[in-house]
């Protein structure tokens, strides 16, 4: 049974992925039977249009969606997209009450939590990329893109959610 959306929503839910980790397994498959369920998705194409900022038409998406689903896997965190997605979604969480819904895809919480691990070292590949371009671009803003992600990132792993350990 779908759930009961708000006047505001046109999404049920929104996923939140790292593509190259899991659009052709886990997410593929949640999303699917998802929609088998009756439940209204967004989840986004490859027709998207990519940059450094969240695109207004996801970031509208989120904000018209009801619950996000975020579903962290080892790279999620090398992505600025997917950080700024995050970002989003956590605003939301705070501002108009969506509920949050993290899955741990063969990640612990606790790396996310405190951006270690796996899931560390692929935060900080993507940290040591903005500083290289922040040479190149001084105008950037250093110190808030890191800071703003990394309390993204903890609070959405302080929230209950699912853990999907490395295995079948």
């Amino acid at each position: 049974m779908p759930f009961e959306a708000g006047s505001r929503n046109i999404h049920d839910v929104f996923l939140s992925f790292r593509g190259e980790d899991t659009r052709a397994s886990f997410t593929s498959h949640l999303y699917s039977a998802l929609q088998n369920s009756g439940i209204k998705v967004f989840i986004d194409d490859n027709d998207l249009q990519r940059g450094d900022h969240i695109s207004t038409s996801l970031s509208r998406a989120i904000e018209l969606s009801q619950i996000s689903i975020i579903v962290f896997s080892k790279n999620y965190a090398d992505s600025r997209w997917c950080l700024n997605e995050l970002e989003k979604i956590m605003m939301c969480h705070r501002t108009i009450a969506q509920a949050v819904v993290p899955v741990f895809y063969h990640v612990d919480p606790s790396e996310v939590r405190h951006q270690k691990g796996v899931f560390g070292i692929a935060f900080l590949s993507l940290l040591n990329r903005i500083s290289n371009e922040m040479e190149f671009n001084p105008s950037w803003e250093r110190e808030r893109i890191p800071l703003s992600w990394s309390e993204a990132l903890c609070q959405a792993a302080s929230i209950a959610g699912f853990v999907i350990p490395n295995s079948r």
